[in-house]
Order: C-alpha cells, then sequence, then structure tokens
C-alpha cells in the first residue's frame, strides 16, 4: 500500500473507531438515563413468614400455592423467598377461590435468595386470598425459604402434598418518583455514618467514577488507533 494510501486507510480507521466509541458512550448514557427515569420498586408487606430455612427443595416444573394471604391495594410485583444458582421461569398468580385476580411472570436466569415477580396492578386489598406460584422447567435445584408451620396453614404443592410450612412473600408496589428525584435522597442516606459525613460524599463517588470510565475509554482508543 502507497504512502497517500496508506494515510488515507489510517485516517479511515481513525474516524470509525472514533464512531464506534462515541456511539458506545452515548448508548451507556443513554441506558443510564433509562434507568434512572424509572422508579423504584419498594416493599409495602409482607406475609409475616420468617426465611428461617429451605422448607422444600425441587428440580421439577412444579409449584405451590399459600391460603390466608393479604394482597395490599397497589401491588404491582410479589417477591417470593427462593433460591437457585440459576431459577428458572417463575409464575405466580393471586386467587380468591378459583377467580384469578392478577398474575404475572419472570423468565428464567435469576440468581440468589428471591426473585420478583412483576403482576397486574391491584386496585384493592385483598384478604384471604391464595398466592401460587409454578416453576418453569430447570435442570437446578430450586429451594424455598419460609419457616416451619403447622400442616392447617403450610403451603401445598400442585401435586396436593401439604409442604413442611410456609414461604416467605413480599408485596411491593413501584413509587411514583423516579430514581431521578430521589437523588438527594439517595445521597444523603450514602453519607451517613461516614467520617467525614454529608450528601457531597456520594457527589464525590460519582464523580470518581465517570473520570475512571473516561480514563479507561481514552486508554483503549489510544490503543486501537496505535
Amino acid at each position: 500500500m502507497h504512502g497517500p494510501e496508506r494515510h488515507e486507510h489510517q485516517r479511515s480507521k481513525t474516524v470509525a473507531v472514533r464512531i464506534a466509541f462515541a456511539a458506545g458512550l452515548a448508548l451507556l448514557a443513554l441506558a443510564i438515563a433509562v434507568t434512572l427515569s424509572g422508579s423504584p420498586v419498594v416493599a409495602i408487606a409482607n406475609n409475616h413468614t420468617f426465611a428461617n430455612g429451605q422448607i422444600a427443595e425441587t428440580v421439577s416444573p412444579t409449584g405451590a400455592c399459600q391460603a390466608g394471604e393479604v394482597v395490599p391495594a397497589h401491588t404491582s410485583a410479589i417477591r417470593l423467598t427462593l433460591f437457585s444458582d440459576t431459577g428458572p421461569q417463575v409464575k405466580v398468580r393471586v386467587l380468591s377461590g378459583t377467580r384469578v385476580l392478577t398474575q404475572g411472570a419472570v423468565g428464567s436466569g435469576w440468581v440468589g435468595g428471591s426473585v420478583t415477580v412483576p403482576v397486574k396492578p391491584v386496585s384493592r386489598t385483598i384478604t384471604g386470598a391464595q398466592t401460587c406460584f409454578k416453576f418453569g422447567q430447570t435442570r437446578e435445584k430450586v429451594a424455598m425459604i419460609g419457616v416451619d408451620t403447622a400442616p392447617a396453614i403450610a403451603a401445598r404443592s400442585d401435586e396436593g402434598s401439604t409442604l413442611p410450612g410456609r414461604i416467605r412473600v413480599e408485596y411491593m408496589r413501584s413509587e411514583q418518583d423516579s430514581w431521578w428525584s430521589l437523588g438527594r435522597e439517595i445521597a444523603r442516606r450514602i453519607g451517613i455514618g461516614r467520617v467525614p459525613s454529608g450528601a457531597w460524599v456520594a457527589l464525590v463517588a460519582a464523580l470518581l467514577m465517570a473520570g475512571g470510565i473516561g480514563v479507561a475509554s481514552w486508554t483503549g482508543l489510544r490503543e486501537l488507533l496505535r
């Protein structure tokens, strides 16, 4: 490749790399803005069941129901205390007798000690409800976490057997305010109990993270343009 052609090729490569980097950073900024524009989900009630230990474990596409649940008005998500290394799809239904009052599902791939399932918002408080959940196909073990109880109030599996206890369930709702509007309060809480303390601690941390992203981006860009 001759000198002018090589120079033009290098120039085209430089422009392409800069465009790709700029597009990547723009997409990152857009993702952060969209996320912060959403509303946090907070717990408004639970079924007064402690997460003391495992009451059942399964690897089959099964489920269970718990009677005597109170589902508060404005519930828009239900958090089940389950544990799995890689959780399966989980479907949730809230029933009054045989009538389905709300339901929802979350896909597979969740991890850890709980899974939050979005449901159609509940307009009124539902007492004496059954909260039921069902797992999709899985090869991983799923542990149901809760507390041992008397058989009369214990959860029941889809097969009709009585489980050793009840599973901890939390009822959630979306806040009206976005993460943006809660920024000052979040910063204040981050600064509590630190020496020195103050909301400015969160600002310094944010600036340091932004600076780190900037330095990493500049270093990567220089390496690609060599």
